[in-house]
């Protein structure tokens, strides 16, 4: 060991410094050194521990669960570790099918694979070293599959669930939106899907909800989320489809996820609206049935089998509270309780004991003293019994007969009154002219009075089947049938019957026949007859009488108008001549007086007309202003001359369409009333009017008046005013005249056509006559009928060398026509008697032929009768006028029945017979150019 001396200072120094020099370096090369050792330390333990990992994931593939196969790029296997190898022993062509799939690797990293009954999923890793191994990795996932099976198919059940179930199911998010809504909220799929993702409020309103069943709703989703507990609530919408309220019972429940968040809201509805309407029918019945037993004028009581009170209804005890008091007592408690009689009490037991023991009702009366009175009370106990045999309860009753009692006397009393009433009835039946009988529905009397068995004895009807007549043996089926008719229609009928009686008169009898329906549903046939064989033989002597009355007036009409159509004929013909002043004047008078004469007729006339309701109307169409500008001008001279004044109204200031009616019977009313009006008139005015009262568009109600300023008529003499002859007094016919037919004739005109004639007048106050007519619209004039008047004619260029036949045994009437006829052109060839009338038709052509009805030989009819045989059809179809002073209606339809054209009557105006000729051979001329 050398032992070092320290050295100089300097070469110290030095020598320091080298040391320290030295030192440090030894120094860092041992840091050096220990690092290094540290460092192959460290590699050494990182060597050892990744030749452990190497180690451990050399035994990995050995000892993985899953099979791992090794093979070379021909598919022979290499290696396998056990999982492998146990696969390869069940599945030999393993090899060969992993090939083929490693063709696919780089397109397909992760492929599936069926080994047997597993799956696999397969990873082919394709070394890229140059021994080209290709190593396949199979994972069983057979059980994961089954898994998510299950789980799919557990998915599935509870939707299905959910879907199917009648309850309605939603799920909401913690913001109330829809996620989840089954058939039973929402049955179609697009409104469903329209649902989710919206929140209830949307939904609510697009499915037309309340607001308060969406403040519900919301309300009750708060209450599950914030208190998390199930909220329950019901709810009544409309249905959108029915329109009717649906009752729901809705719940709502939080769903918390792991964490305790609430992750959704399920929400279920279920319709309970059967339910709400079965709990109100419920309701109702007991409410019904309790309302019933609380209302019934009947004592009802309910008791166990110890007699113990379980029910009692106000009638039994009105007091709510002793009704409450006495539930639960028997009934010796409840009469102690009440204080009533122990005898009472007794017999209730007894009774109660018999329906106990004999299962059946039990039925007695039961009197109680009262303030009012004795009290009769009918009691009935039922027990009630259980389909085991048990007894269940019995029910008790009673019911207040005191008043029944009561009627059923009053009811004696009635049926002794009703007794004696109908012997009183019996009596005055029995005492009626009339047969009065009832039969049943077999056709038996079951009820008669004296009246018919008086007429059985007197009648062939009641003989036997065997003796009777074949005409009783009719009469007895139209009886049957008629009676027949009415019990079948249940309506009355009236109608005459002949019956044969024994003495062989015939009985003539006015029948009324009704149905008396039956309790029983059935009926009865009320029969009334009465005889007016002699009613109908005065009627029968009354219409000779008025037809004797009719023919002796045409009579005397015809002997009238033949003499005056001469007269009137004459005066019109020396008219045309030139007269004096003079000369005139007396020819006005006569004519003046022929038409009075003429009028007076005709009054007479109507009047039998109306008596004997033969008048008859005609519809045509006429305009009524025409009508009664034609009215004014007949009466205005005669106004004139007394200084009247005349004046007309016309309706409401605008014109009326034409109407339908007869116009000739109105203005002949209108006439009537303007000369009675003028003839009783001395001074001041005489007023037509005509109001429109009504318009419908089809019709017009108008009402005409004449008023005047004359004399007027006393109150008591206005209601004979209209009858016929008559004045308003002695002195008024002797001071004006005429007959006292015109207002009768007015007043029944005016009833035919459909209105009244009012008299309104006082004495020296003037008179309004009025009435009201509702007229139809003539829809068209031109083929409805002629117009009220015709215009005047100026001539007849027509009738020039017309050749006409004129029939005519009176020689002043054939004269007069003659020279009426030639002024005008007419060849007038003219016969007196019916047999030269005909000759001439049969021989020579005529244009037209005027026969008078009356003459000798042949009648106008027989010989128009006859011409219309004629094999000659131009002389078979001559047009034939009636020349007639008949003036009924019956007598110008009869004449045109039997093949006339037309008619003319006595006195006739030269006007009426021209134009009726040039009407009829213009037709005729029309027809032939056809």
């Amino acid at each position: 060991m050398h032992t070092l001396l320290p050295p100089a200072p300097v070469e110290c120094a030095a020598y320091v410094a080298a040391e320290q020099a030295g030192r440090l370096r030894a120094e860092e090369a041992l840091a050096a050194a220990e690092a290094r050792i540290v460092a192959l330390e460290a590699q050494l333990v990182a060597t050892t521990t990744q030749l452990d990992t190497l180690r451990a994931q050399a035994r990995i593939p050995e000892q993985n669960i899953s099979p791992i196969l090794q093979t070379d790029a021909h598919g022979t296997l290499l290696w396998a570790n056990a999982a492998g190898t146990a696969l390869l022993r069940a599945h030999a062509t393993l090899p060969q099918r992993l090939q083929t799939l490693a063709a696919s690797a780089l397109e397909q990293p992760l492929q599936k694979l069926m080994v047997g009954e597993r799956h696999y999923l397969l990873v082919v890793d394709a070394s890229t070293s140059n021994d080209s191994r290709v190593t396949y990795y199979l994972t069983d996932v057979t059980t994961i599959l089954q898994a998510k099976q299950a789980l799919v198919e557990q998915q599935l059940f509870y939707e299905t669930i959910l879907m199917e179930v009648p309850a309605g199911v939603v799920v909401f998010d913690v913001e109330h939106r829809y996620l989840f809504v089954n058939p039973a909220v929402e049955p179609d799929p697009v409104r469903r899907q329209q649902m989710l993702g919206r929140t209830s409020r949307e939904v609510c309103q697009m499915r037309q909800r309340s607001e308060e069943v969406i403040e519900q709703r919301e309300q009750a989703f708060a209450e599950a989320i914030n208190n998390r507990r199930e909220s329950v609530w019901e709810e009544q919408v409309i249905d959108q489809a029915t329109g009717k309220p649906q009752h729901w019972l809705r719940r709502s429940w939080a769903i918390a996820g792991p964490d305790g968040t609430v992750r959704m809201i399920v929400s279920s509805g279920l319709n309970i609206t059967e339910r709400k309407e079965a709990e109100e029918a419920v309701a109702r019945q007991r409410e019904f049935y309790e309302s019933i037993l609380n209302l019934l004028p009947v004592d009802v009581a309910v008791f166990d089998n110890e007699h113990r009170f379980l029910f009692t209804n106000p009638s039994s005890i009105s007091n709510a509270q002793v009704r409450q008091q006495i539930l639960g007592m028997t009934s010796d408690e409840y009469f102690a309780f009440r204080g009533r009689s122990t005898e009472l009490a007794q017999e209730r037991k007894e009774r109660f004991q018999e329906a106990l023991e004999t299962h059946a009702d039990v039925l007695w009366e039961e009197t109680m003293q009262t303030t009012t009175g004795p009290k009769r009370i009918l009691r009935h106990l039922r027990p009630v019994i259980s389909a085991t045999g048990n007894l269940q309860m019995v029910v008790g009753s009673g019911i207040d007969i005191t008043a029944r009692y009561a009627a059923e006397e009053r009811q004696r009393q009635a049926e002794a009154r009703m007794r004696e009433q109908e012997a009183f009835i019996r009596l005055i039946v029995d005492s009626l002219p009339s047969v009065i009988y009832v039969k049943n529905i077999r056709n038996e009397v079951v009820f008669r009075n004296a009246a018919f068995d008086e007429m059985a004895a007197r009648s062939q009807h009641m003989l036997p089947a065997d003796e009777q007549t074949a005409v009783v043996q009719q009469q007895l089926r139209q009886i049957y049938r008629l009676g027949q008719q009415v019990m079948l229609s249940q309506k009355s009928l009236t109608t005459e019957i002949s019956l044969e009686m024994t003495s062989g008169e015939a009985c003539i009898l006015q029948t009324y026949m009704h149905p008396l329906p039956q309790s029983d549903k059935g009926s009865e046939l009320l029969i009334v007859s009465t005889d007016i064989t002699a009613l109908k033989k005065a009627q029968q002597e009354a219409e000779d009488n008025a037809r004797a009355k009719e023919a002796f007036l045409a009579r005397m009409s015809h002997e009238i108008r033949t003499p005056l159509n001469g007269v009137l004929g004459m005066a019109a013909l020396l008219e045309k001549t030139s007269l004096t002043s003079q000369q005139y004047e007396y020819l006005t008078t006569m004519q003046r007086a022929g038409q009075h004469l003429l009028a007076l007729v005709n009054d007479v006339l109507d009047m039998a007309k109306i008596t004997a309701d033969h008048l008859e109307l005609d519809q045509a169409a006429f305009s009524l202003e025409m009508l009664l500008e034609a009215a004014v001008e007949t009466v205005a001279p005669l106004a004139a001359e007394k200084g009247l004044q005349l004046t007309v109204l016309p309706p409401n200031d605008r014109p009326v369409p034409r109407l339908l009616g007869d116009a000739y019977r109105l203005r002949q009313v209108v006439l009537n009333l303007l000369s009675n009006a003028i003839k009783f008139t001395e001074r001041g005015s005489i007023q037509l009017g005509v109001a429109i009262l009504a318009d419908t568009g089809t019709a017009q109600t108008l009402r005409f008046w004449v008023a005047d300023t004359g004399i007027g008529i006393d109150p008591e003499r206005q209601e004979a005013i209209f009858g016929t002859f008559t004045q308003a007094s002695a002195e008024t016919s002797r001071r004006f005249g005429g007959t006292g037919l015109g207002l009768a004739i007015s007043e029944q005109l005016v009833r035919y056509m459909g209105g009244t004639l009012i008299l309104s007048s006082l004495p020296n106050q003037g008179t309004t006559f009025s009435f009201v007519l509702t007229l139809p619209l003539a829809e068209d004039a031109a083929a409805t009928g002629q117009a009220a008047e015709q215009p005047a004619t100026v001539g007849y260029p027509e009738l020039h060398s017309v050749r006409v036949l004129l029939a005519e045994d009176n020689m002043v009437n054939q004269w007069l026509a003659t020279v009426m006829l030639e002024h005008w052109g007419v060849l007038v060839y003219a016969v007196g008697n019916g047999l030269d009338a005909l000759s001439q038709l049969q021989e020579n052509d005529y244009d037209a032929a005027i026969l008078d009805i009356q003459m000798p030989g042949l009648s106008g009819v027989e010989v128009t009768e006859a011409i219309r045989q004629c094999a000659n059809k131009r002389r078979a179809t001559v047009p034939v006028i009636a020349l007639t002073a008949n003036a009924f209606e019956a007598d110008r339809v009869s004449y045109l029945a039997a093949g006339m054209d037309a008619c003319l009557t006595k006195p006739f105006e030269e006007d009426d017979l021209c134009r009726l000729l040039v009407q009829l051979i213009t037709s005729r001329s029309a027809e032939g150019a056809a």
